[in-house]
């Protein structure tokens, strides 16, 4: 125990002979003071006054912090508050104002009677260690910053395919929400991939790779090369998989052109030469009425050759406007009126093929702004599409009719061409409007509908489908409303 200082001085009474710890006081490695409770430091051991000077009768605060007032938080106040030990981190600034980082520890000191005359404050330098912690807390930092800055999609999943951390890119194409199964968040999926590179690396160990389609947020298709490589603990066990996947959907759509214009070489050749078939029919016969004086073999010879000649000249047309990039111009076009002049155009032909053509049109359907040529173009080939697919159906039992609509819808205007034709399957429908997909057969070369969709999109627009097999298809255009009536 310690003598309670004099009334005159509490430095005059103090005998650091008395501590328990004895001589070893001034040999612990590390920092020690004892205050009064004026926060005067009474005594402090050689490792403090070698680093700190001699802080002796000086206030603590002033000696080792270079401050005018106690400390708010002072853990020396608090131990003589409730006479029990305390602790905090500080940062203390050494006789050549170099900091410190310290963990504060303080006890307090009684007399014989009992009462706390004195506090014992032990600082453990962990200077070092702050700067360790920093520089790792800082290669923390970067590593999320390049985690998130990683131009790929990033994820870290257990062994349950939950995802554990996901990257920023991830999170803004899927979501990417802490728990949540991979196969759900980006395959849309209620159960795991039969073939999962992910289950393959938990299984071996080892590194994997596979090409996958995935579904973003907007369900939209992002074709992916995914590869997968555990993460282990200390023990070497296995604990997650990284899971890294690289945006492919720019090269498949390469890829895919460059597949379609080898179809686009095989099927125009096909149709040049079915119509270069009929052009020497046209003129064997045109030769033939000149060499008999028959006028009427060389006007139907001459039919032949002036109906072969459109076709050909429709067909590069067709393929020029697929292949040309382009702004269409914005002239005000009533839907109404072009609707109405291509149901009338083409019902003779239609009535003499055994199919009835409607029309319902709403009274305020209003203008539009765009190239009226193309609208022209994709209303002719919408319907005369609709003719063809009730011509293609072997249901003899069936009335065949097509329905020419227009409406407006939510601030646009829908053309909706419908038919009770063949329908078709899934698999078609999936095909549709990629170039040269034809479900006419060799009567057909597909560029319709990439017309229909190449103005519908340059309009500022969409085309879809909807379809059943052996009942028919409704296909809907949907353009901006851009001007009224």
């Amino acid at each position: 125990m310690l003598e309670s200082p004099s009334s005159g001085s509490a430095q005059g009474s103090f005998d650091v002979h008395k501590l328990e710890c004895g001589r070893l006081f001034d040999e612990v490695p590390c920092y020690i003071s004892i205050q009064d409770r004026s926060f005067q430091v009474l005594q402090a051991n050689r490792k403090m006054i070698d680093e700190f000077g001699d802080p002796i009768s000086q206030f603590c605060y002033a000696a080792y912090k270079g401050r005018r007032e106690r400390c708010p938080e002072c853990p020396v106040a608090r131990t003589f508050d409730d006479g029990k030990d305390h602790s905090s981190q500080e940062k203390i600034f050494d006789r050549h104002r170099l900091p410190h980082d310290v963990i504060v520890n303080t006890r307090p000191l009684h007399n014989q009677a009992g009462e706390i005359i004195a506090v014992m404050e032990l600082f453990t330098d962990i200077t070092v260690q702050k700067e360790l912690e920093n520089r790792l807390q800082d290669s923390l930092m970067r590593y999320h910053d390049l985690f998130d800055l990683v131009p790929c999609y990033i994820s870290v999943q257990d062994r349950d395919f939950r995802i554990l951390e996901a990257n920023r890119y991830f999170r803004e194409s899927f979501g990417g929400r802490p728990g949540v199964h991979c196969y759900e968040i980006y395959k849309k999926r209620a159960d795991r991939c039969p073939r999962c590179p992910l289950a393959e690396t938990f299984q071996d160990g080892r590194t994997h790779e596979s090409e996958e389609v995935l579904i973003d947020d907007m369900g939209k298709k992002v074709c992916v090369v995914v590869h997968t490589a555990p993460i282990r603990d200390l023990q070497g066990n296995i604990t997650s998989v990284l899971e890294v996947s690289d945006d492919i959907s720019e090269i498949r759509a390469l890829q895919d052109k460059l597949a379609l214009l080898g179809r686009l070489v095989g099927t125009i050749a096909h149709s040049i030469k079915n119509v270069l078939e009929g052009l020497r029919g046209g003129v064997y016969i045109v030769n033939l009425g000149f060499r008999d004086n028959n006028q009427a073999d060389i006007r139907t010879g001459w039919e032949m050759v002036e109906r072969n000649v459109g076709r050909i000249s429709n067909m590069i047309m067709d393929m020029l406007y697929c292949t040309k990039e382009r702004s269409p111009r914005r002239l005000p076009v009533s839907l109404a009126k072009v609707a109405r002049e291509i149901v009338d155009l083409l019902s003779p032909r239609a009535h003499d093929l055994g199919v009835q053509l409607e029309s319902e049109f709403s009274d305020n359907v209003g203008v539009i702004l765009g190239e009226p040529k193309d609208i022209r173009a994709l209303i002719s080939n919408l319907v005369g599409n609709a003719i063809d697919a009730c011509l293609s159906d072997q249901n003899e039992q069936k009335s065949h009719r097509v329905i020419t609509r227009l409406f407006r819808e939510s601030g646009q205007v829908a053309i909706e061409v419908e038919d009770n034709g063949t329908g078709m399957d899934e698999e078609a429908q999936s095909k549709l409007f990629t170039m040269f997909f034809s479900t006419k057969g060799t009567f057909g070369t597909g560029l319709g509908l990439l017309i229909s969709q190449k103005v519908a999109t340059e309009h500022g627009g969409t085309i879809s489908v909807r379809s059943v097999l052996g009942e028919g298809s409704t296909f809907t255009v949907r353009l901006p409303l851009e001007a009224k009536s």
